[in-house]
């Protein structure tokens, strides 16, 4: 058991209190009562300054008296506020951790039974029964991918993404994610192109991150890319790193809406206008999870003409992955 001490000092352990509320040092209300009492202290001495050559002393312990009281009930009121705003924060995250958790489980199901009907009773089955086989199969891969979408972001609300380290072939992995939306390409009528400049070596990274990481970006390309257009992707090494970009010939995005586009369940005009399909999850799952490794990602759009999105990783990485949420 904790003595009055050790709960003493865990009270000013900003950054264990911000962790487990989910929010940055600044704003936990710890910090925002350190901050509070420092304003107070020198509103006291600015009062003191100005009032010490007056008269009366009366007067300038009443200033003063009234002064404190203010500050301390408006830093009161404040502070208790972003205490509840950030505990209830942490419960919504952890609900939708546990929500996803055990959604996982019966979804996982559906996949397995859908997958036993098409491969071992499909020559029983009418092309209706094949048909709605199909949809179930395609509407559940939807469903599995929201439900891991969701529990990445609270991972990452709660700096907790866990990354592997292995090392890692971009080219082929790249190759990879081109051929898994082939589909789409194909059903869009987009040419999508490769280009290596240079010899790429290989670096160390989590594999499954770092494949939704690109299926994030070039399915993305390809479904906002103009029927009939090309999405160029370009793997350039550089002294310490790799970048990877993928340029589109889309729909752009708006100036106005580019400072949100890595925001959560962020989706620009252009996008729900053309009824596009999407949660806003994935640009920022995807640079948390560069961001994480190490890296950084970055983009350049322009409305109506296309967007450029593009992401560094380094060559080499320190023993452990970085900690940060953006």
């Amino acid at each position: 058991m904790k003595t009055r001490l050790q709960r003493i000092i865990d009270q000013f352990n900003l950054k264990k209190q911000a962790d487990e509320l989910g929010v940055s040092v600044w704003r936990s209300p710890n910090f925002l009562f350190i901050l509070m009492g420092l304003i107070i202290v020198l509103s006291m001495l600015s009062v003191y300054f100005v009032s010490k050559n007056s008269d009366s002393l009366e007067v300038f312990i009443t200033i003063e008296f009234s002064l404190v009281t203010v500050l301390f009930a408006i830093g009161s009121s404040i502070i208790k506020s972003v205490d509840e705003i950030a505990k209830l924060n942490k419960m919504k995250t952890e609900f939708v951790s546990i929500a996803s958790h055990q959604l996982k489980t019966p979804l996982s199901e559906i996949s397995w039974e859908a997958e036993l009907l098409t491969s071992k009773l499909s020559e029983g089955l009418n092309e209706k029964q094949k048909e709605v086989i199909k949809n179930i199969t395609s509407s559940n891969s939807r469903m599995i991918r929201l439900v891991n979408d969701l529990l990445d972001v609270a991972r990452i609300d709660q700096g907790r993404l866990p990354l592997m380290k292995e090392e890692l072939d971009l080219v082929n992995l790249i190759g990879e994610v081109v051929e898994n939306n082939r589909t789409l390409s194909n059903a869009r009528n987009t040419k999508v192109e490769v280009a290596n400049y240079g010899k790429i070596p290989k670096i160390m990274g989590d594999r499954r991150r770092m494949t939704v990481v690109l299926d994030n970006i070039i399915s993305n390309s390809i479904k906002y890319t103009k029927e009939k257009g090309t999405v160029n992707i370009a793997i350039t090494p550089e002294a310490d790193k790799i970048i990877v970009c993928v340029k589109d010939e889309g729909i752009g995005i708006s100036r106005k809406e580019q400072k949100d586009i890595f925001k959560k369940f962020f989706r620009g005009i252009n996008a729900v206008r053309t009824q596009t399909e999407g949660t806003g999850l994935g640009l920022y799952i995807a640079k948390n999870t560069v961001v994480q490794s190490g890296g950084d990602m970055w983009f350049d759009s322009e409305e109506n003409v296309g967007s450029t999105f593009c992401f560094s990783l380094p060559l080499k990485t320190k023993d452990k992955f970085y900690s940060l949420r953006v």
